[in-house]
């Protein structure tokens, strides 16, 4: 695996071709199981090559990376992938590798997928644990609303209305 050091890294944000589902299993399996739980929901460990190619391929799914060239390769230190149902809401979900936590990639993975999907969905959403501060404190910031979960009582669902004009470019900083 490729390794990057988080101070002085230059990050990508592209989208992810099918080709690049061992991307993902890698990024997944280099996730600390905390991290595992809540972007899973609970029950997922690792994911298959073929479970990453269902989550990253289709013509109902966009998935973005963020990517940091390291002296090895290219590594993926988060995703995003939004799925399209029926009517005009998108669901999403989203990682960041544990070492680059913190430092305004969720935040951008999220701005990036809200500003790419607007054309096609008018909402997107998605469920989180409620333990997971992180995520509802991103979505918070991003605008979302917070509610129980429809589906789920145990789980928080988070809501927002896209447009044009919700949605600036976001900078990285590495600090």
């Amino acid at each position: 695996m490729a390794r990057a050091s988080p101070d002085a890294a230059v990050v990508t944000l592209r989208p992810l071709g099918a080709e690049e589902a061992p991307l993902l299993v890698a990024h997944v399996a280099g996730l600390a199981p905390a991290s595992r739980h809540s972007r899973f929901l609970g029950g997922v460990n690792l994911i298959t090559e073929r479970e990453a190619l269902r989550l990253v391929a289709g013509p109902d799914v966009l998935a973005l990376a963020a990517m940091v060239a390291g002296p090895q390769g290219s590594l993926m230190v988060g995703e995003a992938i939004a799925a399209f149902g029926t009517g005009d809401c998108a669901e999403f979900a989203l990682s960041v590798a544990d070492a680059w936590q913190g430092r305004g990639i969720g935040r951008a993975l999220l701005a990036s997928l809200a500003r790419r999907i607007a054309p096609r969905a008018g909402r997107l959403h998605g469920e989180v644990l409620p333990g997971n501060r992180r995520m509802l404190a991103l979505a918070a910031q991003a605008g979302f609303s917070l509610g129980t979960s429809r589906s789920d009582p145990r789980l928080v669902t988070v809501m927002r209305t896209l447009d044009a004009d919700t949605h600036p470019a976001v900078w990285l900083s590495a600090a």
